[in-house]
């Protein structure tokens, strides 16, 4: 989902994630702007998954900080000129491991919501239309660009 969106996805997903923190540790702070910032309040999003799987004694083989300036490095890589900027559809690389954690985390406390394992309508089409968009914006990458014309 999130090479098919350019990412928009990430941020939903890091949108949820500050939603269910905000609701458990009934702290005030705002999903949709640390959303919005996402690149750099991942480092926080990142460390707080981690301690809550280190506080239900899982085995964690991450760094949050690591992953963290991962994905803020990953996120600025789309100023690069072409084709480096394709380096960018890498961001969803950092959250591997995380999003493997919080199955771990569901797998001892369940969401209430229960698991999500099958991708709806939405999501396919999402898939399909993105990914058109993703295969044209590669091969335009690469096409050689008309001189004089």
């Amino acid at each position: 989902m999130s090479i098919c969106t350019f990412g928009v996805y990430e941020l939903y997903w890091c949108y949820k994630n500050w939603q269910r923190i905000k609701e458990r540790a009934r702290e005030d702070l705002s999903p949709f702007w640390r959303a919005f910032f996402a690149p750099f309040w991942g480092f926080s999003l990142f460390e707080r998954i981690h301690e809550a799987a280190v506080r239900r004694h899982l085995g964690i083989g991450w760094s949050a900080g690591l992953l963290g300036a991962l994905y803020f490095v990953l996120s600025i890589t789309w100023r690069l000129p072409d084709p480096w900027w394709l380096i960018s559809i890498m961001t969803f690389a950092p959250f591997i491991p995380v999003v493997q954690t919080i199955q771990e985390i569901n797998a001892t406390e369940p969401a209430a919501e229960g698991p999500n394992g099958a991708y709806s309508g939405g999501n396919i089409a999402t898939v399909i239309i993105g990914g058109l968009f993703v295969v044209l914006a590669v091969i335009f990458t690469f096409m050689p660009a008309e001189v004089g014309a």
